[in-house]
């Protein structure tokens, strides 16, 4: 799911997941006082990866800004600088879906979660085509729900894979490593990353 760029020093294009969240993700890693070799340890990702991530040099894939949030205990909409919202009720319109497009996955996402700075459930619409695949295998804490709203997935999970079409549902543990594809030419699916820390 992330990118995959032979060239470090080259900034992502602009439909890359937002480059100026490398540089929230910057300042809340100096305001709890964690070093980059913290957050990589925490995150399962490269020191170089998350220093070029800072620099808004390179993108980072939904998985990994999963754990990134998680990390630093706030939202990945927090991540995206999504607007904070204040109201008990939290709305996302169909026509105020900001899309965001992943190239080297070649698919679309758009975050639907509040954006409140905490750790709660953290909701995406996926958009796949048949070429979609994630080529990293993503994993995180929490929970991962899927409901396909139409079209079909493969999910491949462990030792086995299985493919979802309209309508069908799928739950696992966030941190039982996965990769999907898409199966058909246009498919929309809801992903929810949900915390299950008891209490939590």
């Amino acid at each position: 799911m992330a990118y995959q760029t032979r060239n470090s020093r080259q900034a992502p294009p602009p439909d890359a997941v937002i480059p100026a969240s490398g540089r929230l993700v910057r300042a809340l890693r100096l305001r709890r006082q964690l070093t980059l070799d913290q957050l990589a340890e925490e995150t399962a990702l490269s020191k170089g990866h998350l220093s070029r991530f800072e620099r808004g040099e390179k993108a980072l894939s939904i998985a990994a800004l999963v754990r990134v949030a998680q990390a630093l205990h706030t939202s990945v909409a927090s991540l995206l600088g999504e607007q904070v919202g204040e109201d008990i009720l939290h709305v996302v319109r169909a026509s105020e879906r900001q899309l965001r497009r992943v190239n080297a996955g070649k698919y679309t996402f758009a975050p639907l979660s509040r954006a409140d700075g905490n750790e709660s459930p953290t909701a995406f619409l996926l958009q796949l085509s048949a070429e979609s695949v994630f080529g990293e295998e993503a994993f995180h804490g929490g929970d991962e729900i899927f409901f396909v709203l139409s079209g079909a997935i493969e999910i491949e999970l462990a030792a086995h894979s299985v493919i979802l079409r309209q309508g069908d549902y799928a739950q696992f543990p966030g941190l039982v490593r996965h990769r999907l594809r898409g199966v058909e030419p246009k498919t929309e699916v809801l992903i929810i990353v949900a915390d299950n820390k008891a209490g939590g």
